[in-house]
């Protein structure tokens, strides 16, 4: 089996198992801090490949939302369920969750 016909199986199979491929541009320190994070975060084992560490910080994250969303309840003005709530429509108000509270879900 050729290296282009191995590439091309490769491909098909993360394509079948849903596999995504994102592309991003970095600036030179975040590459160089992407870097740093990789190595020291790896420990012992070794250095994260790039691709080990972003996933790894999609799930935290994911995790850390799960949290949030489970802990938020209903807002205090309109008593709908949060995040949603009115969607914004009494943003403004002092007492509607989207005033001042909805910024402690982003990061």
């Amino acid at each position: 089996m050729t290296g282009t016909e191995r590439k091309k199986k490769s491909r098909e199979a993360a394509k079948a198992a849903g596999v995504a491929r994102i592309e991003i541009s970095l600036g030179k320190n975040e590459v160089s801090r992407l870097d740093e994070l990789c190595k020291t975060r790896g420990g012992v084992r070794g250095p994260y490949s790039t691709d080990e560490y972003l996933s790894l910080l999609i799930h935290r994250d994911w995790k850390k939302l799960q949290q949030q969303l489970a802990e938020l309840g209903t807002c205090s003005h309109c008593n709908d369920p949060l995040p949603e709530g009115c969607n914004g429509l009494f943003k403004g108000a002092i007492t509607c969750w989207h005033t001042f509270k909805a910024k402690e879900l982003a990061l």
